[in-house]
C-alpha cells in the first residue's frame, strides 16, 4: 500500500525512486482484494503491483528507508547496520520529523535521525502499522488511512509531495472517509 500511495502522490517532477519490498513476501504475487479495494477507493490502481523479497543490496544505498514495523526495521538494520540512521517506521519518521522544517531531503532524514532519543518514545506498538493481508475491507480501509497520513507527511517534510497535496492533505470527512485524491 505504501509503495502505490507514495507514487500516486509523489510530485512528477520530483527526483525519487520508490520500492518496496517484504521481510516474508509472497514473492510475484499481487495485492490481496480487500488491500487492493481499499486503494481503489483511494483512487490507486494496484493491480500492477507484485510483491518482491527484501535483499540486504536494497537498502544499503537509500537514502529513507521506510517500515511498517519496529520489528521489520529492526530487521533491516541488523541485515545493513549502515542503515541505522536512515530506517524508520513509517509512523516514527512522521513523529520525528514533526517540527524539523522542509528542506533537502537528506537533512531531513538527518534532523530525524538526531531526534531519536530526544522525542518522547509512544507505546511499543504505536509505532507500527498492521498488515491488512486478507482482513476485512473495513480493517483494510482503516490500515489504508493511517499509511495515507504517514505518506502526506512524509512527502510534504521532504518537498517531495505533488503540488495538489503540498498545502492541504485531505482531511476526513464527518464520516471518518477521505475524500477521493484525483
Amino acid at each position: 500500500m505504501a509503495e502505490l500511495l507514495f507514487r500516486g502522490w509523489v510530485d512528477t517532477g520530483a527526483d525519487v525512486a520508490v520500492t518496496s519490498a517484504g521481510v516474508q513476501a509472497l514473492v510475484g504475487q499481487g495485492i490481496d482484494r480487500s488491500s487492493a479495494s481499499a486503494l481503489g477507493q483511494l483512487g490507486i490502481d494496484p493491480t500492477r503491483h507484485r510483491a518482491k523479497q527484501f535483499e540486504p543490496w536494497m537498502a544499503a544505498d537509500a537514502d529513507l528507508i521506510l517500515c511498517a514495523t519496529r520489528e521489520q526495521r529492526d530487521l533491516v538494520m541488523t541485515a545493513v547496520p549502515s542503515t541505522m540512521r536512515r530506517a524508520f517506521t513509517m509512523k516514527e519518521f512522521v513523529r520525528l520529523v514533526n517540527g524539523v522544517p522542509r528542506g533537502e531531503p537528506r537533512a531531513v532524514v538527518a534532523a530525524a535521525a538526531a531526534h531519536r532519543g530526544k522525542v518522547a518514545l509512544p507505546e511499543e506498538d504505536e509505532d507500527d502499522v498492521r498488515d491488512p493481508y486478507k482482513g476485512a475491507i473495513k480493517h483494510a480501509k482503516t490500515i489504508a488511512e493511517e499509511i495515507t497520513e504517514t505518506v502526506y507527511a512524509t512527502l510534504h517534510a521532504l518537498g517531495f509531495a505533488a503540488q495538489r497535496w503540498a498545502y492541504a492533505p485531505p482531511v476526513r470527512s464527518d464520516r471518518g472517509e477521505r475524500p477521493t485524491p484525483y
